[in-house]
């Protein structure tokens, strides 16, 4: 050899012998091992955000997936790159147990669970997690790297570091790629057959995984089989229903009138039967509405209808009560007047207008919710119902119909944060072209106002409305300093022509026994109080201050984790542990 020649880098040891037994097996066996790899990855990729669904009631969408992603990311590079010097401890054959972690996840779940308050909503999720999906993610990519290093890569003359990264890599991307196609694809599914609900998709996952690496280990899943369909509430079952509200009602006099879970989240129907009675709707970790019922208790009070529990409601009723400028200060007649609602809830505020005799559109995602509100909260069949996304309709109504409206209610908080795309600067332009010259819009925000993303929100309302008026709904706290949380229920009421005046241009009218309609949350919450104004500089944008347009969602997105924290807090103490628990 020439002192100019050099040497032939060697290779690895481990891959020298990968390479050997890919080069002796037949092709349709590497076809078939990359197949089954193929769907281990599949399913991995497929179980991340079922196992997301799964946490979402008890934990709230966005608290659960907190620490998901990177711990995925971690959890399958480990078993990528650490495969081959497991095979010298582990078995190759660990796939079947994948079956297994599926079947039990629905049951080690149910039992944490009930500890959620005690584990906390930082590391609840992940310390979930950690006992279902991940060493669910592990086995998968363990078992798939080890069917993909029977391709012979030398065939393609790809250095060996090259070779040694390539198949982790593209592993990774592909599970990563499934998951956020499925998060994508899923919801729009959920709900609509029992193989389809939270439980039955973890079912799915656990009988592909069996099918895929059959084998007698399977058998171990029996009694986790066996307590999901017969001893789990969580279970889309009759039985399981009745097992739910047997625990509920025996510790905290909760009753489950119904539940369904739906594309916005697992929805339900809860009423509690104490002396002060009340009706909730439940869409996860939040609480769309609520409504104090008629009782011997609350008629000695003088209560003769269903009263809202959230004033916010009731105020968002105050766009009626603004005062026309252009006419000095007369207000539309309700029987001229027509009016858009973005998000429906229970339907406090779109039952008012109607009562009114407002022609009311409402537009909601959920028809589950639009069903409930319906059945169980007595929203009046005279309206028109829109069950679409409101980005679109918003567009194309705006393009179509310009002027529609005289009022607009854009109600669309739940969980901790908000659909952002209905929050940009476009959609808020496409409300203001609906709106009549002389219109009023009402939006209510849930957020802290001492975040940045709140203060984004306002810029972005106030780049299109000339003038707003933001009132709080409840007093703020008498020793909160600047600077401290202070995460409330907003509504920011805002109209398209101010006449050069500013937020002088914003007056309300008395309301009296006509606007009341004999109830006592409307006499008392109505009309926007004066010590609940936020102050002025709140709704002033700040010079050169940022405004949300489509493409920068993602500015606000960043914020959805501590607004969500602070709510996920606060509904543990409007309904105790075990009612988010159980759902």
């Amino acid at each position: 050899m020439s002192s100019r020649q050099k040497p032939t880098p060697k290779k690895p040891k481990a891959a020298k012998v990968a390479e050997k037994q890919a080069r002796q097996l037949p092709t349709s066996t590497v076809i078939t091992n990359v197949a089954k790899a193929a769907a281990l990855l599949l399913i991995a990729g497929i179980a991340s955000p079922i196992s997301q669904l799964n946490l979402s009631p008890v934990y709230g969408s966005i608290p659960a997936s907190l620490h998901h992603q990177r711990s995925m990311t971690v959890t399958a590079v480990l078993a990528f790159i650490s495969r081959k010097a497991l095979r010298k401890y582990v078995s190759t054959s660990l796939a079947a147990y994948i079956a297994v972690i599926a079947y039990w996840t629905p049951v080690i779940q149910f039992l944490l669970f009930q500890h959620s308050s005690q584990l906390g909503i930082e590391n609840g999720p992940l310390l979930i997690e950690s006992l279902t999906y991940f060493p669910m993610l592990f086995l998968s990519a363990y078992a798939a790297g080890n069917f993909l290093d029977t391709v012979d890569l030398s065939q393609f003359n790809l250095p060996p570091t090259v070779g040694e990264v390539l198949v982790p890599t593209a592993s990774y991307f592909a599970v990563s790629s499934i998951s956020k196609i499925a998060a994508s694809i899923i919801p729009n599914y959920v709900g609509t057959h029992l193989y389809f609900t939270r439980i039955g998709l973890q079912m799915l996952i656990g009988s592909a995984s069996a099918f895929l690496s059959p084998s007698i280990v399977v058998l171990l899943a029996a009694p986790a089989i066996l307590h999901t369909m017969m001893a789990n509430p969580h279970y889309p079952s009759e039985s399981a229903l009745q097992s739910a509200n047997a625990t509920l009602f025996s510790a905290q006099n909760f009753t489950i009138l119904a539940r369904q879970e739906s594309l916005t989240g697992y929805v339900s129907i809860m009423e509690n039967d104490g002396e002060q009675s009340f009706r909730v709707m439940r869409c996860d970790h939040s609480l769309l509405g609520g409504e104090w019922l008629v009782t011997p208790f609350a008629a000695a009070r003088g209560q003769k209808q269903r009263e809202t529990i959230f004033s916010v409601f009731v105020l968002l009723e105050a766009v009626r009560l603004v005062e026309d400028q252009e006419t000095k200060g007369v207000t539309i007649p309700d029987s001229e007047a027509s009016a858009l609602v973005i998000g429906l809830g229970i339907g406090t505020a779109p039952n008012a207008l109607i009562s009114h005799g407002i022609n009311t559109t409402i537009v909601e995602l959920d028809p589950v919710v639009h069903h409930y509100a319906t059945k169980y909260f007595n929203l009046s069949p005279r309206h028109t119902a829109v069950i679409d996304d409101a980005t679109t309709y918003v567009h194309d109504k705006s393009k179509t119909n310009p002027k529609s409206f005289n009022y607009i209610i854009h109600d669309v908080f739940t969980g901790g944060a908000e659909p952002v795309y209905l929050f940009t600067e476009e959609f808020f332009q496409g409300l203001s072209a609906l709106l009549t010259d002389n219109g009023v819009v009402a939006i209510n925000y849930a957020g802290d106002m001492s975040l940045p993303a709140t203060r984004l929100v306002l810029n972005t309302i106030h780049s299109v409305f000339p003038a707003c008026r933001l009132y709080r709904d409840s007093p703020p706290p008498p020793d909160r300093k600047p600077g401290d949380p202070d995460f409330i229920n907003m509504v920011v009421f805002c109209i398209k022509n101010d006449g050069g005046k500013g937020k002088s241009a914003i007056t309300f009218r008395q309301a009296d026994e006509g606007d009341w309609k004999g109830s006592l949350a409307r006499q008392n919450y109505l009309r926007p109080k004066e010590n609940f104004e936020i102050m002025y500089d709140y709704v002033l944008p700040e010079k050169g201050g940022k405004i949300m347009k489509k493409a920068d969602v993602g500015e606000l997105e960043k914020w959805h984790k501590l607004g969500a924290i602070s709510h996920w807090r606060i509904m543990r103490t409007v309904l105790p542990d075990a009612v988010w628990e159980l759902w």
